[in-house]
């Protein structure tokens, strides 16, 4: 009687493991299809989104916020109780820094934003190869953060105009990231680095992944960057940089 006992009780619970088996793997099994599948698609939608805000246009309006910029479909204004607001503003030009994977050759007049500073700094902590052209006129306000940037080890060279009496700038604006011989990505257009850009100007800023667009800037930066290295191995622009401490 006791050895029936045992012996269906052996039998029910080999039954029960059995059955909480087949429900318990395809569980698991269905769990780690559904998170990769998840992960798949995040990939893919950022990989759109990616390629949206490579070729697109973004408009700033004074004082009316921004618009053009993927996933909006609207404009984009300034939220000045949020912490960091202008951040948002800056977005367009800090994704663009912010997913560089290789490189980036930036050749703006001036450069006048804390979060674009920042921004520059993780991506040559991040091991992205950095090319920084500035014209020397424009540097005399962000002296502190332009060396810092130097003694990172970035690479920073500056324009100086020695034409006594006339308006000589290297009034570039646009950044070349992650260039091959088989592509890479362009910002440009007319907005200056500053405040007073984003804020209360009208402002345009184009993102361009055609290759043939991004050979061209790239070699424009490349004839630029030799121009000026060369120069300011001249004495009077070695002793103007060796005055303010500027590589």
């Amino acid at each position: 009687m006791i050895k029936m006992y045992l012996k269906n009780l052996i039998e029910n619970k080999f039954t029960l493991v059995s059955s909480a088996a087949l429900v318990l793997i395809p569980y698991y099994t269905w769990k780690t299809l559904y998170y990769s599948y998840k992960s798949l698609r995040n990939e893919y939608e950022d990989e759109i989104l990616f390629q949206k805000r490579h070729n697109c246009v973004v408009m700033y309006t004074e004082n009316k916020g921004m618009s053009g910029w993927p996933p909006h479909t609207g404009r984009v204004k300034l939220d000045i109780n949020k912490k960091n607001s202008l951040d948002t503003l800056h977005e367009p030009i800090l994704y663009f820094i912010n997913t560089a994977k290789k490189s980036l050759d930036i050749a703006f007049m001036l450069l006048d934003v804390n979060s674009i500073y920042m921004a520059l700094k993780r991506a040559h902590e991040r091991g992205i190869k950095l090319r920084i052209l500035l014209n020397y006129d424009h540097c005399e306000s962000r002296l502190v953060e332009i060396k810092n940037l130097a003694k990172e080890g970035i690479e920073v060279l500056t324009y100086i105009s020695h034409k006594p009496g006339l308006s000589s700038i290297m009034h570039y604006k646009f950044m070349v990231k992650d260039y091959t011989e088989y592509g890479g990505f362009v910002l440009t257009g007319s907005l200056n680095l500053s405040k007073s850009a984003f804020l209360n100007n009208y402002e345009d800023v184009v993102f361009i992944s055609n290759q043939y667009v991004a050979k061209a800037f790239y070699q424009t930066f490349e004839e630029c960057w030799n121009y000026i290295k060369v120069d300011n191995e001249c004495l009077i622009n070695k002793t103007v940089l060796l005055d303010t401490n500027l590589p």
